[in-house]
């Protein structure tokens, strides 16, 4: 299976294409800040077990810790809401826009259960 990776331009554009495999470094270059600030904000995310890593591929053993190399969609949007820097604030303003459509009419459905009765 090929690795993806998710980009940002310059002029803002995100490109993601096909299913999404980054290791921290690669989450800490998108985003623009530091090796061990990410590689905290994924160990707080994965203590918390918001999400997690995929083991499929290859982990590292920190200790008695099996971490692995690489993280999905899931753990590349939790960390872009957990740092502040320019670029997650690009990356989240694109999750949200494809996460709310806005031509979605709403239809109120109101239940009538005794309607038929009389």
């Amino acid at each position: 299976m090929k690795k993806m990776i998710i980009t940002i331009n310059d002029n803002g554009t995100v490109t993601v294409s096909g299913e999404v495999k980054m290791s921290i470094s690669e989450m800490a270059n998108l985003f623009g800040i530091f090796y061990q600030t990410a590689k905290r904000c994924v160990r707080a995310i994965e203590k918390s077990d918001i999400a997690g890593g995929d083991c499929s591929m290859c982990s590292t053993t920190e200790g008695l810790k099996v971490c692995p190399d690489y993280y999905g969609l899931d753990m590349v949007v939790a960390v872009a809401f957990r740092v502040q820097s320019a670029k997650a604030e690009i990356f989240r303003r694109w999750i949200i826009k494809k996460a709310v459509r806005h031509d979605i009419t709403a239809t109120l459905v109101v239940p009538l259960q005794n309607a038929l009765l009389n």
